[in-house]
């Protein structure tokens, strides 16, 4: 028999949540890499010479993690190479996919990035990035992604416009024809097929990779430079990833002695997150060990090496912030604790694959923690924290639920494109406000506020007019 809810008891818990790097408790209330987060939501926002009360779900973005994570890889990899000997350099490109939105784009391209695009609109961000002053045209760009007619002719305009190092990668030998009939010069790359999936839709086998760099040859104004080993496993898996890897390196020797003018490994994507516990100088000292061992043994130059790198720059910059709206008991005494936005539409991750996110409260530290479950306020049960893929581990939240204020962290990364930016969203569940902010010498600051939607926006959207 069911016990009725008035004689149901919330259990207290001994423990309260651990807190991973960059968040922190003060006064009973969360800092977020010094940002107290109860005043964002208490406080009032500077908005075009007025004040404005922010409202939630509230986006906050933190722009110096994105410095602080490329930094940290940049000096991993110099840390290995001084225990190595690698003779080769490295470098990053940030996989815009991860995370295209202006602020995030403009960081990182300011602190040296390399930039990987992969459709026909992504171009249009490197021309806004160059007007603007945030890369010049001698930066490096790879064009990844199937080379649509769309996205193949807007490559060769930028190209035409004076981007001296945009480099498009091929994905099949016929890709390389419009550029090598374009008669510009190129330096080119060929993305080759890995062993590390049992179905995969990317790259080429080596027949049709020595088939691209013959015609590659051939064509007189394109130079293979660059050799893209297409991961689909992440660095985390670690044997299983560097087996893989080893794979590609034995690939890609072999393509040297057919194309000498290879001079570039990239390692392609598949970097976790930076908090993810992953010893990544370890796995850089690793990897570079790998590839001098079997140059050496194949007979061939070590090469550079270049990284893509979306969730590994990006997943830690960003959070969300949810009121507390009321509390229901489930048939197991864990309560569902309701937020006054949608779990499905702001981390797809979530419920779509499994990806567990840090939730934790934002204030309320004082207060005896139990177990309970995050809803949304969407129709539909697949609008829950912890999702049905992440099995029934239920979160630490207080007893104390009078104002509380929950936080979504590290979801920086595919979150918004997945889910989608601005638009209609499942049961017209608006999009709150977003806050960037970024750091001086006289500490954090605001540095851009926008408006959370309006019911004209949503419906606007729609097709609907404004009334």
């Amino acid at each position: 028999m069911v016990a009725s809810p008035a004689s149901r008891v919330h259990v207290a818990l001994p423990t309260k949540p651990a807190l991973p790097d960059g968040l922190e408790v003060h006064h009973n209330s969360l800092y977020y890499h010094g940002i107290d987060l109860m005043a964002l939501i208490e406080k009032p926002i500077s908005v075009q010479g007025h004040y404005e009360m922010p409202a939630t779900p509230m986006y906050v973005r933190w722009l110096p993690a994105l410095r602080q994570n490329y930094r940290a890889l940049t000096q991993w990899f110099e840390a290995a190479k001084a225990i190595t000997g690698y003779t080769g350099e490295f470098q990053i490109a940030f996989a815009s996919k991860a995370n295209p939105a202006q602020p995030v784009v403009q960081t990182l391209l300011c602190e040296g990035t390399a930039y990987e695009c992969s459709s026909n609109f992504d171009v249009e961000i490197v021309r806004q990035a160059g007007a603007a002053g945030w890369l010049d045209q001698n930066r490096t760009i790879l064009a990844n992604g199937f080379k649509t007619p769309a996205y193949t002719q807007n490559l060769l305009r930028l190209r035409a416009e004076g981007y001296s190092h945009l480099l498009p990668i091929f994905d099949d030998p016929d890709e390389s024809k419009a550029f090598a009939d374009s008669g510009l010069r190129f330096e080119v790359g060929v993305r080759s097929r890995t062993n590390s999936a049992a179905i995969n839709r990317f790259g080429m086998d080596y027949d049709d990779l020595e088939i691209a760099a013959r015609k590659i040859a051939a064509s007189g104004n394109l130079r293979l430079t660059t050799f893209h080993a297409m991961q689909t496993l992440s660095a985390a898996r670690g044997l299983q990833y560097h087996a893989a890897m080893a794979a590609s390196l034995r690939t890609y020797a072999r393509l040297w002695h057919v194309a000498p003018s290879l001079r570039r490994f990239d390692l392609g994507g598949g970097l976790p997150a930076i908090n993810s516990g992953m010893d990544f100088q370890d796995w850089l000292l690793q990897t570079q060990q790998m590839i001098m061992g079997i140059c050496a043994e194949e007979g061939v130059p070590v090469p550079d090496l270049m990284v893509e790198s979306g969730r590994f720059l990006v997943q830690t910059h960003a959070c969300t912030l949810f009121k507390f709206m009321k509390s229901k008991l489930a048939d197991d005494d864990i309560p569902f604790y309701m937020i006054d936005g949608s779990i499905m539409t702001n981390f797809p991750d979530a419920w779509a694959l499994g990806d567990a996110f840090t939730v934790l409260p934002v204030n309320h530290w004082d207060s005896e923690f139990g177990l309970a479950r995050l809803a949304g306020l969407t129709c539909d049960p697949d609008d829950v924290y912890p999702t049905r893929k992440m099995g029934d581990a239920m979160i630490e939240m207080p007893l104390d639920t009078e104002g509380l204020i929950i936080g979504f962290f590290d979801c920086g990364a595919y979150q918004e494109t997945l889910g989608g930016k601005h638009g209609a969203k499942h049961c017209l569940m608006p999009e709150g406000p977003e806050i960037v902010m970024d750091e001086n010498e006289d500490g954090p600051f605001v540095c851009h506020y926008e408006r959370p939607q309006t019911a004209d926006d949503v419906l606007g959207d729609l097709g609907y007019e404004p009334h």
